[in-house]
């Protein structure tokens, strides 16, 4: 009987010692791999004994994860998985990867690459600053090559927290995002309004970049939940994406200052049948800004399912209403009232104008116009200018008309028509042609052109009250992206703006010139 028993321990051992165990991470210095099946705390086990710059490879498999690893703010690492789109994780709880916090200007390179996330129900895939504190800038982060299969709600980047002032340079790119109902790839908090004014970042590498990725939502669920959403100082370049029925939004100065920069060109932006249980099937505010600081669009094409908005293209100022708080209550009426404002005498003409972060102004209250030039219905062709959305004046006891207010000046007796300008804060192309010779469309009189550098008119205007503005001619030819010259004074042309390298160097592995340090903020 005792040796009956001993044999059968003996094929137990052996039994149990054929079984695989599940091995963690290994590597050393900076190589690094997962196997299929690896935890979440086997991925942050690799990541705390990696040595900065290592690339941690997962192979492809299954992967379940519900608490978040996190990178190291002393070391940058690349999770990557072997074979683009053969790790699949199912999210259960996010969010799954990012950073707790952070402080000072972080160099350290990030990347997140080839992933299919699958969440369970809405929330965060990746989140930077999950844990609050963060204060400071990161320089180079990268998420590429993931797809995302988001559940309604749910969002694929986050970056920020409403407590910090973070910045975030990098780009987002060649990712898949697959809902059945509204979500977003990127939502973006950015440094508070208590941040000093630093320079203007159109067309730099102080920018988040989203390239090159497709949105696919099947039905839209909340227009308000744009597939991309910015608060505060972010700056953001949204250019070469393809979304269907998922508008590209952001917040604006009522959110602690707005973006300081969003840029939006050479994108393909459509609703289908998706989009009209949220009345947007004519492609009302495809894009929507509720207005702060630089921006600029051109080449972008626009599909509706039915019907043609008149505002597919729009940017508003939720400051303009008068007499009381904002449209959203976010903070008190431009009215020339406010401190924070630049009051510009008299005040019965310009009731606060300039304004804290208005569209068309830099964080130093600069003078930066707002350009626009071959945007476009994709089946007509015809021409979408940049909308300037005037929402009328609404008092808060609903009385008409408000204090302050000429109603003779304007019609709906509010602000904007006092803030908001087309050829001062705004230039649209003339034209939905390109320039045929140096007088036409564009004569270099009002609004803008586009075409080659010889087409350009050897005349044109500029603001005649104030530096930065004048009418603007995109020459296509010069550079590798084309090139936006100003009217800086009377008949003379600058070079205004040069859309930032593309691809980003980020995707070629070489890392972008590091933003300027030591700066002396200017406050007006």
């Amino acid at each position: 009987m005792m040796i009956r028993r001993m044999v059968c321990l003996a094929g137990l051992i052996w039994a149990l010692g054929s079984i695989p165990a599940q091995a963690a991470c290994t590597g050393s210095g900076t190589t690094w791999s997962c196997p299929a099946g690896a935890s979440i705390s086997d991925v942050q086990d690799a990541i705390k004994a990696a040595a900065d710059g290592a690339t941690i490879t997962f192979a492809a498999g299954s992967y379940t994860w519900g608490s978040q690893a996190n990178f190291l703010t002393t070391a940058g690492a690349t999770l990557i998985c072997a074979s683009v789109g053969a790790c699949a994780v199912s999210v259960t709880g996010g969010p799954v990867l990012g950073m707790a916090s952070f402080s000072g200007t972080n160099t350290h390179f990030y990347r997140i690459s080839g992933f299919d996330f699958t969440q369970s129900s809405g929330n965060f895939v990746i989140w930077f600053c999950s844990g609050g504190r963060c204060n400071g800038t990161f320089t180079q982060v990268r998420f590429d090559h993931n797809t995302f299969n988001l559940a309604t709600g749910g969002v694929a980047i986050f970056l920020g927290e409403g407590a910090g002032s973070g910045y975030f340079y990098g780009v987002i790119d060649h990712n898949t995002v697959l809902s059945s109902g509204s979500a977003q790839i990127l939502n973006m908090i950015g440094k508070t309004d208590k941040a000093p004014p630093v320079p203007s970042p159109i067309g730099t590498s102080s920018n988040m970049f989203v390239e090159d990725n497709t949105i696919t939502i099947t039905i839209m669920t909340n227009a308000g939940d744009g597939c991309m959403d910015g608060y505060a100082n972010n700056n953001i370049v949204w250019r070469h994406n393809t979304t269907l029925n998922c508008l590209v939004t952001s917040h604006g100065v009522t959110h602690a200052g707005g973006p300081q920069n969003i840029e939006f060109y050479n994108n393909l932006t459509t609703v289908d049948s998706g989009s009209v249980n949220q009345g947007v099937q004519d492609c009302y505010r495809c894009f929507h800004h509720q207005g702060s600081g630089e921006f600029i669009a051109f080449n972008n094409s626009f599909t509706a399912f039915t019907g043609k908005s008149g505002t597919p293209l729009d940017m508003a100022h939720y400051r303009s209403i008068a007499n009381g708080p904002s449209v959203d209550h976010g903070i008190a009426a431009c009215d020339g009232t406010d401190g924070i404002d630049g009051n510009r005498a008299p005040s019965g003409s310009n009731y606060g104008y300039p304004c804290w972060r208005q569209p068309g102004r830099d964080t130093n209250g600069n003078l930066m116009p707002m350009y626009a030039w071959n945007n476009y219905w994709s089946d007509t062709l015809a021409q979408i200018n940049l909308k300037l959305d005037n929402f009328g004046g609404i008092a808060p006891n609903g009385s008409f008309p408000p204090n302050n207010c000429d109603p003779s000046s304007s019609g709906n007796c509010d602000y904007f028509t006092f803030q908001m300008k087309a050829d001062r804060e705004s230039y649209n192309a003339v034209s939905a042609s390109a320039q045929s010779s140096p007088t036409s469309p564009f004569d270099g009189t009002t609004g803008m052109g586009f075409g080659t550098l010889a087409n350009r008119p050897t005349t044109c205007t500029t603001n005649p009250n104030e530096s930065g503005g004048g009418v603007g001619y995109f020459a296509t030819d010069q550079g590798a992206q084309g090139t936006l010259y100003q009217c800086s004074a009377t008949n003379t042309w600058t070079v205004w703006y040069t859309p930032y390298t593309y691809p980003h160097p980020l995707t070629t592995g070489d890392p972008p010139p590091a933003p300027p340090t030591s700066l002396q903020a200017i406050v007006n």
